[in-house]
């Protein structure tokens, strides 16, 4: 063991004191200002409450097709049960395929015709417009 005679040169001189490091302020670099700039008031972009009931309606068919798609392979797999993994799978499909048709009556019905313009100026390029509009 070293005695008090034999320390080394950097060693408090008492085993509980902390070393003194200076200003730890000065180790890192220096921290950015940001300024936060204050949310959109959300009044200004209010969404019509069909539109909305319908966007959920279609997020919840969504996540059942998704769920039902992804568990009906597993059961055949890793349970094999060939009946209840197909059947839920169709199940998947069949919500899959309900949830597209719906989207799209659902997009024809709210279209404003924004969407159509740029359609149109897609297809003037390539001549594929459509005689009728």
């Amino acid at each position: 063991m070293l005695g008090d005679d034999e320390r080394w040169p950097n060693e408090p001189t008492e085993p509980g004191e902390p070393e003194q490091l200076g200003d730890l302020e000065d180790l890192g670099p220096d921290v950015p200002e940001v300024d936060v700039p204050t949310p959109p008031d959300p009044s200004a972009n209010e969404v019509p409450s069909d539109l909305a009931r319908d966007f959920w309606k279609l997020v919840a068919t969504f996540n059942v097709a998704l769920f039902a798609l992804a568990l009906g392979p597993m059961l055949i797999v890793f349970r094999g049960e060939l009946v209840n993994g197909g059947a839920v799978f169709l199940l998947g499909a069949g919500f899959f395929a309900y949830g597209y048709q719906r989207y799209r009556t659902v997009r024809a019905r709210h279209d404003d015709g924004d969407d159509r313009d740029a359609d149109e100026a897609d297809h003037a390029d390539d001549g594929t417009r459509d005689q009728n509009g």
